[in-house]
């Protein structure tokens, strides 16, 4: 009897809430609308999830997390309707706009991290374990807002991996496929991804970014969870040292491609490709050329070689300029790298039409 008591109460307390819209029809993620009071709302029917999760959002009410209405358990489901988010998420924004500038990427990172300190110093933690562009939003105030709790767990210090695999490719942790528990250092590894996403356009796997915040990502993403930042607020602090205006780091983030590598080898390959075209250049001879056109020709060939450089080596994330070296795909990639570099040898001819 208390069962059938419990399912009447769970039937009307559901009944208050007006079907509006279909969200997402894969994930079951409606827009609803309360029947007395007309304001609109999320439903979410979740099969996999933590109801603790879910209890603690809605007696904690957190800033920057959807305001959570009401959970109502149905048999083996768990029904959640929350706050609805007007805005747009960072996905969007990156393929209306295109990659964010370094110091417009760190404050969308210091604000996903403020969202994350209180659910990782909450004992246990609270780890949301899909954290991606699409589960992000800015509202029209530059608010983020992190939505999607669906995979969101609390770590449990005594298991040794998760019980159920869950994430989405590419920003999940490698302890999410059953190599570890997740703890907050798999929000940390799927911030680090995002990072890279919002600086580039592409996951790290796909094209690296390579700035001042690239040691800062490559230590979010290491597949042991011990050798990335333990919390978000080392992640932070090493993510602002990294761009703080300091001397020597902002005349290495102006050098040339390469030479600004910490890596010896790098700069060392790098000085002799620069010194052979240095040398090309100069020594540069044409038949039946004044000397002052032998002069143009010599000062365009070193323009040539030295623009190219920048270009295929990415300076300053200059790809993210150009639609298709923004892409996801590597082949179209290939011809945006092509293309370019024959509109600089075009451009370079030009020139020397203007100048001889």
């Amino acid at each position: 009897m208390r069962g059938i008591a419990m399912n009447l109460e769970n039937q009307l307390r559901r009944s208050y809430y007006r079907e509006i819209a279909d969200l997402d029809e894969h994930h079951q993620v409606k827009l609803v609308q309360h029947i007395e009071n007309g304001r609109v709302y999320v439903l979410k029917t979740l099969s996999v999830y933590d109801p603790m999760v879910f209890e603690y959002l809605s007696k904690h009410p957190l800033k920057g997390t959807p305001r959570i209405i009401e959970i109502i358990e149905d048999d083996d489901k768990l029904l959640v309707i929350e706050e609805y988010i007007a805005g747009d998420s960072l996905q969007e924004a990156i393929e209306r706009c295109g990659p964010l500038s370094e110091s417009d990427a760190v404050s969308m990172i210091d604000q996903l991290c403020s969202i994350l300190r209180p659910l990782h110093d909450h004992q246990p933690p609270i780890v949301h374990r899909d954290i991606k562009p699409s589960n992000l939003i800015e509202t029209h105030d530059g608010t983020l807002v992190l939505v999607d709790f669906n995979a969101a767990k609390k770590s449990d210090t005594k298991k040794q991996q998760d019980t159920v695999l869950i994430g989405t490719v590419g920003y999940a942790a490698p302890e999410q496929y059953g190599f570890a528990a997740s703890r907050p250092t798999t929000d940390i590894y799927a911030i680090g991804v995002l990072l890279n996403e919002l600086l580039t356009g592409h996951l790290p796997g796909e094209i690296p970014y390579s700035g001042p915040l690239a040691g800062v990502i490559t230590k979010c993403i290491q597949m042991d969870p011990n050798q990335r930042y333990q919390t978000v607020d080392a992640l932070q602090k090493a993510m602002h040292r990294a761009v703080s205006p300091k001397k020597t780091r902002g005349i290495r983030g102006w050098l040339p491609p390469g030479l600004g590598s910490k890596r010896i080898w790098v700069v060392i390959v790098s000085s002799l490709w620069y010194l052979l075209f240095i040398t090309i250049s100069l020594n540069w001879r044409t038949e039946d050329a004044t000397s002052r056109e032998l002069i143009v020709y010599r000062v365009m060939c070193l323009i040539m070689f030295f623009v190219l450089t920048l270009f295929i080596g990415n300076y300053r994330n200059i790809w993210a300029v150009f639609p298709l070296t923004r892409s996801k795909n590597i082949l179209v990639r290939i011809c945006g790298l092509l293309a370019g570099s024959c509109l600089i040898f075009i451009a370079v001819l030009i020139l020397l039409a203007i100048f001889l």
